[in-house]
């Protein structure tokens, strides 16, 4: 006699192996993963993923098979300056700001006239403004946002990383008056100064400190000093800064703030120090003459100097944030021009465009850049060309 035994109902089922073609998938899909990850540790020096960003950012930009866009015309001018703003080419000239898309869309066309005009670019965002004159326009999101509406005269405008703004202008009575605007460029305070000439101030980097560039005497000499002000204990009545910095007769050509310190270039000298203003390097070519520089580079120099001041044997040097050499280009050729951005650095001769990574290697080349005169570049490794009146942008091959 069979007895049929019944299964109780709390007896817990019967445990299930996974099948073995689901665990040797398991297994390999983990291992590529593992894999995949230390060959991006090992190799993250030498993949660039630029080409990635580029191409989801051109991806709708006609161009040819060679990695040129279409050409577009755009308005020149005396005293041109070429930058970039959000990733549109921006021209400023004595005729007026225009800013326009990498496929030549005008979003910006202020016919201003202005006798000595001055851009400053901090990523989307740009400042310009007739030096010697009371033109001030602020532009951001492909408009403009803001208008200086003063008629004391300007001597500099600096923009901030996180958007701040300090404007230098001169003012009876004073020897220099710094007007400070927050991110949303609302006035925040008036710096006057009538112990030395101001030249120039730069925000921080998160726009909570002030460097002001100022020039007088030191023992009947000639001497540039940069100060450094904290802006939430300043004291209007008294201004005392919180570290100072002696240049010298060093006058400085331009001055960078950001997260590495503080790089100044001079007519014959760089110089760097750190956020304290400690002094952390230098270096003089006082033997020869600059043509072009660059501090678009996050953390180097790139300077074009030349034995005489006019002609065409010149030496590109790469300089790091101490002020020393980090390397040396001789093309062989006249360089016209020159540009940094980033990790990058582009050389335009009448011949061809080469871009070069930060150590010097490089990385692209474009023959039969038809005659670009100016070479402006951008973060991503790709560049505006520029002749008189046509630009286009260049992709890295």
């Amino acid at each position: 006699m069979i007895r049929e035994v019944k299964k109780q109902d709390n007896e817990p089922p019967k445990k299930r192996h996974p099948h073995l073609l689901v665990r040797l998938t398991a297994f390999i899909v983990t291992l590529a993963l593992a894999c995949g990850a230390v060959f991006l540790v090992v190799n993250r020096d030498k993949l660039n993923f630029d080409a990635l960003r580029r191409w989801f950012t051109y991806r709708t930009l006609a161009k040819s098979d060679a990695g040129v866009g279409e050409s577009f015309p755009y308005q020149g001018g005396q005293s041109l300056t070429l930058t970039v703003c959000g990733g549109d080419l921006l021209a400023v000239s004595q005729t007026g700001i225009r800013l326009y898309s990498p496929g030549g869309v005008a979003y910006v066309e202020d016919i201003v006239t202005m006798t000595h005009p001055v851009c400053q670019v901090s990523k989307d965002t740009a400042v310009v403004y007739d030096a010697g004159g009371t033109f001030l326009a602020v532009y951001r999101d492909r408009a403009r946002v803001f208008t200086l509406e003063d008629d004391n005269t300007i001597l500099s405008a600096r923009l901030g990383a996180n958007g701040s703004l300090a404007v230098v202008t001169r003012s009876s009575g004073y020897k220099g008056v710094v007007t400070v605007y927050n991110s949303k460029l609302r006035p925040l305070l008036d710096l006057n100064l009538s112990s030395a000439f101001a030249l120039d101030a730069v925000p921080s980097p998160d726009g909570r400190e002030l460097l002001v560039v100022t020039a007088g005497q030191q023992e009947h000499l000639f001497n540039c000093t940069l100060a450094r002000y904290t802006i939430s204990d300043l004291d209007l009545n008294d201004p005392t800064p919180s570290a100072t910095w002696s240049l010298g007769n060093r006058l400085p050509l331009d001055v960078v703030w950001d997260a590495g310190g503080i790089r100044v270039m001079a007519e014959y000298a760089a110089m760097a120090a750190d956020g304290n203003l400690q002094e952390t390097g230098a270096t003089d070519w006082s033997d020869r003459f600059l043509k072009r520089y660059s501090l678009g580079c996050s953390d180097a120099f790139v300077i074009l100097t030349g034995k005489y001041q006019a002609g065409s044997q010149t030496s590109l040097e790469l300089l790091d944030r101490s002020c020393a050499p980090l390397g040396s280009l001789d093309s062989g050729r006249p360089i016209l021009d020159i540009s940094a951005a980033g990790k990058y650095i582009a050389v335009l001769t009448a011949q061809q465009l080469d871009i070069y990574t930060r150590d010097l290697t490089l990385y692209s080349t474009a023959e039969n850049t038809s005659s670009a005169s100016h070479v402006v570049l951008l973060e991503d490794g790709s560049a505006f060309l520029t002749t008189q009146d046509t630009a286009w942008l260049q992709l890295p091959n």
